[in-house]
């Protein structure tokens, strides 16, 4: 994987299926004040995504996210996050397709049936769900290099996508009154940016940016990588992180 393909991987599993219905659901909680959900949720995750860039070009391994616990807190810690990394990431699959099902219903009305204010699959729906489900395996199967080309491809037609709608709206549909009308401009009170960022999926979206780390293993040149962060880093500063991860380690084993 080149440097971009590794990029891409986050930046597309960042601008998923989460952010539409992030900023959707977020709207519903905490109104315009919203932006600041977002804002503040990209400051937190920010600074878990330094400490990971850290590592990911300090040790350039496949599953960084499980490998790290390993070499700080040994087995254990290691187990413990390899299982709710499944979990999650078994998750995902089925989130896209459900997510993909809701985009497609309003140009397919046959997918799906709202029953008590519920979206459910209807007959033809389900077996589509099923066929999507079976294709977006089938992507994830088929090696790192085509799911890197395929990742690339789809990640230029997202932001491609995303900055026509940021300008089509910016043109014909901004209007700053909206920022204040219907309530105010946090009409559920500031408690709720705060509540908006688990609930409607705001650190969901952001969350994304982990598939750099796992991925860092595949690069094609991780001596090149780990030579940038070097660059970066003072010798001094790297041993400090070195010697703590080691007595950390050490003690785990004792």
């Amino acid at each position: 994987m080149s440097r971009l393909s590794l990029l891409f991987t986050g930046v597309g599993a960042i601008i998923g299926s989460g952010w539409l219905f992030g900023a959707l659901y977020a709207s519903q909680i905490a109104g315009p004040a919203a932006i600041l959900s977002w804002v503040i949720g990209g400051i937190m995750v920010m600074i878990i995504g330094l400490v990971y860039a850290e590592l990911g070009v300090m040790f350039p391994v496949s599953g960084g996210i499980i490998r790290f616990p390993h070499y700080a807190f040994g087995s254990f810690a290691s187990f413990s996050a390899g299982w709710t990394s499944w979990l999650a990431a078994a998750a995902v699959t089925p989130i896209e397709v459900l997510a993909t099902t809701q985009y497609a219903d309003p140009y397919l009305p046959w997918l799906m049936d709202s029953r008590d204010g519920v979206f459910v699959l209807t007959g033809p729906g389900l077996a589509v769900a099923i066929a999507l489900m079976f294709v977006y395996s089938l992507v994830n199967l088929m090696g790192v290099k085509l799911f890197a080309r395929m990742n690339n491809v789809l990640v230029w037609w997202k932001i491609g996508v995303i900055a026509l709608v940021v300008v089509a709206f910016a043109v014909l549909a901004f209007r700053p009154g909206n920022l204040a009308e219907f309530g105010g401009f946090a009409p559920s009170g500031f408690g709720a940016v705060f509540a908006a960022i688990p609930a409607a999926g705001v650190a969901f979206a952001y969350l994304g940016f982990r598939n750099g780390i796992e991925f860092a293993g595949e690069t094609g040149q991780p001596a090149t990588q780990r030579a940038v962060r070097d660059h970066r880093v003072d010798s001094d500063h790297r041993g400090h992180l070195c010697a703590a991860a080691g007595r950390v380690h050490h003690r785990g084993a004792g």
